[in-house]
């Protein structure tokens, strides 16, 4: 994405859909990349503990970070709003933004910290940020013009505030805002701890035992600056929380209790967990709809091992087709690596290993990009705007073949969906059965996979889309699933060694034709790519609560054996499989604790304090014929 690259090279590829513009780009020197995080020309000070007045009075502790220029100089501002707390003094994009000449405003979300207020995840984002960037843009040091910046929780509330329009905010970069999806086309993700109905469970339990807590210490923020200083420094920041057993709280029963049960103070967790779907509870709260409106140029940043990549890739299409303006639909980008949450100038590098899959080279120039980007849009810089006129609107890795490509939409314009079909003699248990896919469409009446599922032995989460779980026994990323593969609850479907290499690039989703013995229970997918030598590394994965394989909005319960047809959106990705590859996927009723346990006994799952065991069954025939649909790039 960055133009003044001149390694980068434009090819334009006729295709079906018509031409496209695709640009791989060729080997960088490793002198094009800076040492680390790039340093301007500006010193810059610290102003801390300046507390912004909301509408309703509550008052949030900023800390400015301001350029050293000449006296009555103007300048744009950097936000980022945080619950991690406001103390960043090695926290890169200050120095970086600061010493380019704006000034960074870091603060303290409602509730947290030093700011005032009761908090309640993501209570109050759209208001307090539209408050916040007002405040911002009438101060005498101010040029007018509001950017903002952040990955995860800072970049959701980039999300959450767009939609109030403040005049003052010109750009965002959301990095990993997967999180801020609502009701929104129908996936009802809620802080991202909803996924097809079930829970991301590990990530819950981690994210609110270390950041959850609703109880800080606070001082008056009418003290005088160094007082307030001086008193602030004594306390402990932040409270020391128990010491998580996480092995023992994912396992717990009733799941609601999981915290409570080792001693952690009140928080969100209850409700987000607990809540389902459509309660009137998420209403209160600023996730995205079918309503959502924005009107503000926006770079997206995310990658292939995060667990909401395919809510910021529907994000980057959103804004483009809905923004208010021709200038914000037009201004839509997005930047997408191949690593883990939040992680991406910590894994580039020359030989980058993703979890313990190997990636090439996956170096970026991030830190220029995002300079370029404000450097346009709150500085007005021409020679920034012929930079941008040049990027192409997306910048992907494309893993397997291990490196980075452009095109102009997502999906790109040449890529269209295959179908593959599940096939096999009835015994597709483990790496070790028959189980087969195949381009073919099943024309005989075939055969039907089963497997049982047991709540108290559930097959084990190895690598994948994980972030925030607290500990390292939860790792993410690329890894090889063999292991996994050994188990006979786990249904394995594989191709035979490619002859060619397949270009995925796009969604994936898997249909299947299903069965069960239980009132309701889980079927989880993986997408697998298998290298020559045997290793299987997991590329994608998903889940769906068979309740609601009818939508979220409705709990369905099943019927003992009827066979039903499930769609599971598994999410997006781009990855070759290399010639000499096999594509792999697996199904089961587990991944665990990534997500929360099915305990097939319906009603309310975080509650239950009982399973039962439930015989599950994916059929593929003329008649069931499962499948699952990959997004193939045409060359």
């Amino acid at each position: 994405m960055k133009g003044r690259l001149a390694e980068s090279r434009r090819i334009m590829v006729a295709a079906a859909g018509g031409l496209i513009l695709c640009c791989m780009t060729a080997a960088i020197a490793e002198t094009d990349f800076p040492a680390g995080p790039p340093q301007g020309p500006y010193a810059f000070d610290a102003h801390p503990n300046v507390f912004i007045k909301m509408r309703d009075g509550i008052r949030l502790a900023t800390d400015l970070y301001m350029p050293k220029g000449t006296a009555g100089e103007r300048y744009p501002i950097v936000l980022v709003r945080t619950p991690y707390g406001n103390r960043f003094p090695s926290y890169s994009p200050i120095s970086v933004f600061a010493s380019h000449g704006y000034v960074v405003a870091v603060q303290d979300k409602r509730g947290k910290f030093r700011s005032e207020g009761v908090y309640r995840v993501n209570a109050g984002d759209a208001e307090d940020g539209f408050d916040t960037i007002e405040w911002l843009a009438k101060q005498k040091w101010s040029n007018g013009n509001v950017g903002m910046y952040g990955c995860s929780y800072l970049g959701d509330v980039q999300i959450f505030v767009a939609q109030t329009k403040p005049p003052a905010l010109k750009a965002l970069i959301p990095q990993a805002s997967g999180s801020a999806a609502g009701s929104i086309q129908g996936m009802y993700r809620y802080f991202g701890q909803m996924i097809g109905g079930a829970t991301e469970w590990a990530e819950g339990v981690g994210w609110f035992a270390e950041h959850g807590a609703k109880i800080w210490p606070k001082l008056p923020p009418d003290l005088e600056p160094k007082q307030y200083a001086a008193l602030y420094a004594k306390y402990s920041q932040p409270p020391k929380a128990p010491v998580v057993d996480y092995h023992r709280a994912w396992r717990h029963l009733p799941m609601v209790d999981a915290l409570r049960d080792q001693g952690f103070p009140d928080s969100d967790f209850d409700d987000m967990i607990e809540k389902p779907p459509t309660d009137p509870y998420w209403s209160q709260l600023p996730y995205m709809t079918d309503s959502y409106r924005s009107d503000v140029p926006a770079l997206f940043v995310t990658s292939w091992y995060d667990f909401g990549v395919d809510v910021s890739l529907m994000e980057l299409n959103w804004f483009a087709e809905y923004s208010s303006s021709q200038q914000a639909r037009a201004n839509q980008y997005a930047l997408i690596g191949p690593g883990t949450h939040c992680s991406y100038e910590a894994e580039e590098g020359k030989e980058a290993v993703i979890g313990s899959r190997p990636m090439g080279d996956t170096r970026f120039d991030y830190w220029s990009t995002y300079l370029t980007w404000f450097d346009y849009w709150l500085k007005g810089s021409q020679s920034a705007k012929k930079s941008i006129d040049q990027w192409p609107k997306v910048r992907y890795y494309s893993m397997g073949e291990n490196r980075w490509r452009e095109a102009d939409t997502w999906p790109p314009r040449a890529a269209k969906p295959v179908h593959w079909y599940l096939d096999g003699k009835g015994h597709a248990n483990s790496g070790f059965g028959d189980g087969a896919l195949s381009r073919n469409r099943p024309t005989a009446e075939g055969y039907g996979d089963s497997f049982t599922y047991d709540p108290d032995n559930p097959v084990p989460s190895l690598g994948g889309a994980m972030c925030c779980t607290g500990t390292a026994d939860a790792v993410p990323g690329g890894q090889d699933q063999r292991p996994v593969e050994a188990r006979d609850d786990v249904l394995v479907y594989s191709t035979e060694p490619l002859k060619s290499q397949f270009d995925l690039a796009g969604p994936v989703d898997v249909y299947l034709y299903v069965s069960s013995s239980a009132v309701d229970t889980d079927f989880t997918v993986k997408l697998i790519d298998v290298y020559p030598d045997g290793r299987a590394f997991n590329v994608l994965e998903s889940i769906l609560r068979a309740r609601y394989r009818d939508g979220f909005d409705r709990d369905v319960p099943l019927q003992a054996s009827k066979v039903y047809r499930i769609h599971i959106p598994v999410g997006q990705t781009a990855n070759v499989f290399e010639p000499g590859h096999q594509i792999r996927i697996e199904v089961s009723s587990s991944n665990f604790p990534r997500f929360d346990r099915n305990l097939n006994v319906g009603g309310n799952n975080y509650r239950a304090t009982h399973w039962v065991k439930a015989i599950n069954k994916v059929f593929h025939s003329a008649k069931y014929p499962s499948e699952v649909v990959l997004t193939e790039y045409m060359h």
